[in-house]
């Protein structure tokens, strides 16, 4: 009896830890490429294979004039695109998936895209 009970038991365990979600270790899958200018010099950046749900800053600096521009979402996730450092501020705009904008921007959040219902 008491080696049906530690059985059931491992197994309860084994099922609850394949069961538990890596959301919060996923990625996105793919490049997002964007371009800025800071000093009066024209440069790009990317992020590869960005973490979701994890606020990147793409702009280095807080000055009011530097932006970035121009985002190309080559990921397999949801952009969210902020006006501030940190994510803060009301965001500018969501680009799906393999999808581009001429919004300017200073912070990007990845976001995983919701199954179709």
């Amino acid at each position: 009896m008491r080696l049906r009970t530690a059985l059931l038991s491992l197994a309860s365990a084994l099922t609850l830890t394949l069961s538990v979600s890596t959301s919060a270790y996923a990625e996105a899958e793919g490049k997002f490429l964007y371009e800025y200018t800071e000093r009066g010099v024209q440069d790009s950046g990317k992020k590869t294979d960005p973490d979701l749900n994890e606020c990147y800053d793409v702009v280095a600096s807080a000055d009011s004039d530097v932006y970035a521009l121009d985002p190309n979402n080559d990921t397999d996730a949801n952009a969210d695109l902020y006006p501030d450092l940190g994510c803060e501020g009301t965001k500018v705009a969501t680009l799906g998936p393999k999808s581009e904008s001429g919004v300017h921007f200073r912070s990007v959040r990845f976001r995983a895209v919701p199954p179709s219902e």
